[in-house]
């Protein structure tokens, strides 16, 4: 029986996409144990580099969602007093360990497009005491903050879900600093691959279906208005699974 993740990608709208990727993830937040057809949870985020003495001081519900690729090199950028970004925040487990790190004298903004996430999120800051994070349900290419308002933007490994990725950096560029900066980790490719490889919805959540090749990634944010682009590294870690997916550490300046 074919269902909406075997649906072709051409034939999918970018509204239709963005709306799955909502209901997709929405169900890794209020069914964390189950199948999703990509790695998730404690002993994933542990294999993609997360201290398991921190992990393990946390409640479960802000670790069993986590769908992110990498631990994040971005909490480096980030000092007291800071107002931070997540993009595509999930249930919290970013927003967390950035809330400590800029302190009551900063604010972490989180944006998820997925009512269940946010919803999960919230809990868990309230849960934790955290009164420093604000986090609204929008997706990435209409982020509701105001222009130059952020000193560090972060994303862990969904740019690559979003279907409009011109408008996402460009929403990135709008509500940075000038001399904020960018710092994502993402999925990309080592070279472009075939349609037939990548031609229905459930490529998209294998983060091959939307994943571009580095150089197209960092041409887009070049064109966005950055300067300074850097790959600090790639590597392939537990989130990779076709053989030409990296994980890359990206940074650019605006």
């Amino acid at each position: 029986m074919e269902t909406a993740l075997d649906m072709p990608l051409d034939e999918v709208s970018p509204e239709e996409l963005k709306q799955l990727v909502s209901q997709k993830y929405g169900k890794v937040a209020t069914c964390p144990l189950e199948r999703h057809g990509f790695p998730t949870g404690k002993a994933f985020a542990l294999a993609v580099g997360y201290p398991e003495q921190d992990l393990d001081r946390l409640p479960a519900s802000l670790v069993e969602s986590f769908a992110g690729v990498n631990y994040p090199p971005s909490f480096k950028e980030m000092k007291k007093g800071d107002y931070v970004l997540d993009i595509g925040c999930g249930a919290g487990l970013d927003l967390y360990f950035s809330s400590k790190i800029v302190g009551d004298s900063g604010k972490v903004y989180g944006v998820d497009i997925s009512e269940e996430m946010v919803s999960k999120a919230n809990a868990n800051m309230h849960k934790l005491g955290i009164q420093n994070a604000t986090i609204f349900q929008s997706h990435s290419d209409s982020i509701p903050l105001d222009d130059g308002s952020i000193d560090v933007a972060t994303s862990n490994g969904i740019y690559n879900l979003s279907p409009d990725k011109k408008a996402v950096l460009s929403e990135v560029f709008r509500v940075l600093k000038p001399g904020g900066i960018l710092r994502f980790s993402e999925i990309v490719l080592k070279q472009e691959l075939e349609q037939e490889i990548r031609k229905c919805v459930k490529d998209w959540f294998r983060c091959i279906g939307g994943a571009l090749t580095l150089e197209r990634f960092t041409a887009l944010i070049q064109e966005a208005g950055f300067k300074n682009v850097k790959v600090i590294s790639t590597f392939r870690n537990a989130r990779c699974g076709h053989e030409y997916a990296v994980v890359a550490d990206i940074k650019a300046d605006k």
